[in-house]
């Protein structure tokens, strides 16, 4: 559904159109035969903690939220997009679909799992690059569990204020805090680089180590604003597979408000967008997932432009990459 809260006025000259379609772009309906580079896939939810109703029906609206956050610049095809240095979506929309939202509800976790594993598998398998618009940052589990149809040799680049070690909590797997410890169980997931970590974390001291041992490379917030972006990009071995794991809390709450759990420091728009322009230049972008986004804490639309600005330029990035 919609966001009330984003939906913005038509205004004809910047190219606004009513769509709930990422940017404007056409509907994919059968997965088994794409013709696209790009498909667009929103994910309201996947596997929520018992006892945590509040969080999962927070992030329910969100794939189209983020939607929305474009609409006054949906139709602006014929405009120069100064961020990504060439025509909006590198002038390429017909090479993006958008399938919609996938049925998922809060009380059928592993339903979730299964058709947001098979819906990955199936884009991933063709070629193309699936966009995943969340929800909760449970998501990511079965994305990343799904890429194995698609390579043997995944970096994964995470972006969280968190880094989502927990191996369970009350007895649940596979939910919001154990993201990048499932990952590090799949035999295809080699490398892993987790970026924007701050604050009180939700992992011990064990969880750090474990994440240590099995080689995780750890660049903080606090680094990040020291050192720049480009010790992270010489971190991702050139010609790689990636997943791009984008949790918004990542970001500083003063540009990324609707968040679950803000934390001050955060990343910031710029951050984002050179280390994703410079990831799909130097390796293969095989993946995105945009998770974790709270319409109600929108107040402004401020944070779903922000996101949807986000996604539009790694799109862009990602077909400029492959001209």
């Amino acid at each position: 559904m919609a966001s009330e809260i984003n939906t913005r006025p038509a205004m004809p000259m910047l190219g606004h159109a009513a769509s709930n379609r990422f940017m404007g772009v056409g509907d994919v309906n059968d997965l088994g035969h794409l013709d696209a580079e790009i498909v667009v896939v929103g994910v309201p939810c996947a596997t929520p903690y018992t006892g945590a109703a509040e969080y999962t029906q927070a992030n329910l609206g969100a794939p189209q939220a983020i939607r929305d956050g474009l609409a006054m610049w949906a139709g602006t095809t014929d405009r120069h997009d100064w961020d990504l240095g060439a025509m909006p979506l590198c002038g390429r929309q017909d090479r993006v679909r958008d399938h919609g939202d996938l049925a998922t509800r809060p009380d059928t976790p592993e339903a979730n799992r299964a058709l947001i594993e098979a819906t990955i598998s199936a884009i991933a398998r063709q070629g193309a690059v699936p966009i995943v618009l969340g929800g909760d940052d449970s998501v990511p589990v079965p994305v990343i569990k799904a890429l194995g149809s698609a390579t043997d040799d995944l970096t994964i680049l995470q972006i969280d204020a968190h880094i989502d070690w927990r191996d369970e909590i009350a007895g649940e797997r596979y939910g919001l805090s154990s993201v990048m410890r499932r990952a590090s169980e799949y035999p295809h997931v080699r490398t892993m680089v987790q970026v924007g970590a701050r604050g009180l974390s939700s992992a011990g001291q064990r969880e750090i180590d474990d994440a240590k041992d099995w080689g995780v490379k750890f660049f903080p917030a606090r680094v990040v604003h020291g050192n720049g972006i480009q010790p992270i990009v010489d971190s991702i071995p050139a010609g790689a597979d990636v997943h791009i794991n984008l949790d918004l809390d990542g970001l500083d709450p003063s540009i990324m408000p609707a968040v679950f759990v803000p934390a001050p420091g955060g990343l910031l728009y710029w951050h984002i967008i050179e280390l994703i322009e410079a990831v799909a230049k130097k390796a293969k972008i095989r993946s995105m997932a945009v998770v974790e986004f709270v319409p109600a804490k929108d107040r402004d639309g401020i944070a779903s432009l922000t996101a949807g600005r986000i996604i539009s330029v790694a799109i862009g990035s990602i077909l400029k990459a492959k001209i």
